[in-house]
């Protein structure tokens, strides 16, 4: 959905746009490539990639992008399919997304997960692994599975019976949604005991990596972002959320970060400290997780807001393409990677330039796919036009 229209103030369909938020969709999900190459480089690399964690800019950044990537992603997947589905319709807004995601899913992985499966074996050197015995390797491809499961539960609910923007109740959740209000504590604090939630479910169930607890896990984490989205389209308030002005954003940011980054077992060990928290400091990384990613995703879409306020033909590009760079990117990552070691630079270059050489590769496959109708609708989810892209507008 690419998203021509989005209400003015007063709740009905205005003729603003916001390109930012165009932006934002393609920046989210891409950020993937940075952080995957980053984590195959420390972590999934036998040896790992010399200096990846002794870098503190690696580490740092690759906490921060942790922090609210994925829920940044599904707050506005949640957004989106609100807006889609009050214009189109119910059944019509299904089918399209069965079709959208289904398809890219199963494509993926009986394809890309081949390949992925067999690059873990003979470029990371790792023990073969797979899904139920099968030659099969999820990785990324997990959000697919759960942004299907979101889109089922919301064909399920009743959304004409949520509160009306208009109502004492819609203006009260949608005050709430912008930090401000009498409503907004309480709906962090809400959010501070789902973390938690899920915290305590991932410290209990994580040790079997079963496939499936993971896709649970997975969804339980990130279904208050996309409920969040859906709130935040039904009560008329994604113009200012997605902009959201004021100083309680970033003091929020500024009080979280800090200590998100310091309990966090990535960056621990940068610090000098154990990456296994005792439980009384694993209960506050837990508590304060998710309110830390709503925060950082807005202040992400503050900032985007300031620099990508106008159209772009680069922007547009990189929307209708960044299924396909997604899908493809790892396994251009983990080739790379593999090579990484072996280039005489140091850390903070091998990782950009790793992550460069990622993105142009996937750019390229997403160019070569849709070409073909049948290979853009299995991996970009519909065919698409065939359109080069163009710089920004200065």
């Amino acid at each position: 959905m690419t998203g021509s229209q989005f209400p003015d103030s007063q709740g009905r369909a205005g003729t603003t746009r916001l390109h930012h938020v165009d932006a934002a969709r393609a920046v989210f999900l891409l950020l993937g490539i940075p952080f995957h190459v980053g984590m195959l480089a420390v972590f999934n690399h036998t040896p790992a990639v010399p200096g990846f964690k002794q870098s503190g800019a690696i580490v740092l950044s690759l906490t921060v992008i942790h922090a609210f990537r994925m829920f940044a992603f599904f707050m506005l997947s949640g957004y989106f399919a609100a807006m889609v589905r009050e214009r189109r319709g119910r059944r019509p807004w299904l089918e399209d997304r069965l079709t959208r995601l289904g398809i890219p899913l199963f494509g993926s992985v009986f394809t890309l997960g081949v390949l992925q499966h067999f690059f873990h074996q003979q470029l990371l050197g790792e023990a073969p692994g797979g899904i139920h015995g099968l030659p099969l390797a999820f990785d990324h491809l997990w959000f697919l599975c759960v942004l299907l499961g979101f889109v089922g539960a919301f064909y399920l609910l009743p959304f004409d019976r949520l509160p009306r923007a208009d109502s004492r109740a819609g203006r009260t959740i949608g005050e709430a949604l912008c930090l401000s209000g009498k409503g907004w504590t309480a709906m962090l604090a809400l959010l501070a005991l789902w973390s938690l939630g899920q915290g305590a479910i991932e410290d209990a169930l994580l040790r079997s990596r079963a496939f499936e607890i993971d896709l649970a896990w997975q969804y339980v984490m990130h279904a208050p972002a996309f409920a969040f989205g859906v709130l935040a389209w039904r009560m008329r308030v994604g113009e200012r959320l997605f902009d959201l002005p004021g100083r309680r954003l970033p003091l929020l940011a500024l009080a979280l970060i800090g200590p998100y980054v310091l309990l966090h077992p990535l960056a621990r060990p940068m610090l000098g400290l154990a990456a296994r928290l005792p439980v009384e400091w694993n209960f506050i990384g837990n508590l304060i997780e998710l309110p830390t990613a709503l925060v950082l995703s807005l202040l992400a879409l503050r900032l985007l807001a300031r620099i990508a306020d106008r159209p772009s033909r680069l922007v547009r590009f990189l929307v209708d393409g960044a299924m396909a760079i997604y899908l493809f990117h790892m396994v251009f990552a983990m080739a790379t990677v593999a090579v990484l070691r072996h280039v005489p630079l140091v850390a903070e270059a091998q990782w950009l330039a790793g992550s460069a050489v990622v993105l142009a590769l996937s750019i390229g496959a997403f160019l070569v796919v849709r070409q073909v109708p049948l290979l853009a609708l299995v991996y970009c989810g519909k065919p698409l036009p065939v359109r080069e892209p163009a710089a920004a507008p200065a």
